[in-house]
């Protein structure tokens, strides 16, 4: 009980640290990753020190079989995040957001498409290893695990798009990123590794970031 404990404190220093970060430090984008997979890497570390775990097992990751429904699911996600743009994209202020990327984020049209090659590859296993892979395993009772990891998913995320949207999109943004989040636990624990997860979280991170390069290069 006590080392789960820390793992919770563990999990919630760096979600805030990440928070920390993005909205009072404000680094380079380069920075600011590094200093979130420092935070996210070392809380997972440092758990699986204390339980004399591998990392592997720490953060559940495993070899993937029989994966044709994944596929499916995986192109699923892309063409699902596709039709939500287009269905909400008159309400979304493109042009306030195309102006956050290339400012905060310090964007440009030379090194968005390696940016965006690091979110899709990088980013989403550090987020999966973090969210569905470590914090899940740190409830005995995994549908508490599945809710905490969802909500905290969720909330991660408000340091990132907080002034991308209007309240009531806002809100949903945060339901809806919860939601995912139980979805892609469901995936994770029906593979039994966070290499299902990570796919198809891949897969939705290159439809938001095609949305993103349109921005950039203003074709939106």
């Amino acid at each position: 009980m006590k080392k789960h404990l820390i793992g919770v404190l563990l999990a919630l220093a760096a979600v805030l640290l990440v928070f920390l970060v993005e909205q009072v430090l404000q680094p380079g984008y380069w920075i600011k990753s590094l200093l979130k997979a420092a935070a996210f890497l070392g809380a997972i570390l440092a758990y699986a020190a204390l339980g004399k775990q591998r990392f592997s097992e720490t953060i559940r990751l495993r070899k993937l079989t029989k994966t044709k429904a994944l596929l499916l699911c995986m192109l699923a996600f892309f063409a699902g995040v596709a039709v939500l743009f287009l269905c909400f994209r008159n309400q979304l202020d493109l042009a306030g957001i195309r102006e956050s990327l290339m400012r905060k984020e310090g964007l440009t049209r030379q090194n968005c498409l390696f940016v965006f090659a690091y979110i899709i590859v990088c980013n989403s296993f550090l987020e999966e290893a973090f969210f569905r892979g470590f914090v899940f395993q740190l409830f005995r009772n995994k549908m508490l695990g599945a809710l905490f990891s969802a909500v905290l998913f969720s909330a991660y995320h408000i340091g990132i798009f907080i002034s991308w949207f209007n309240p009531f999109l806002f809100v949903l943004c945060l339901a809806g990123l919860a939601a995912v989040g139980l979805f892609l636990q469901w995936i994770s624990g029906k593979y039994q590794s966070i290499a299902a997860s990570w796919l198809i979280h891949a897969c939705a991170n290159i439809a938001i970031n095609a949305v993103g390069a349109l921005l950039i290069f203003e074709v939106l």
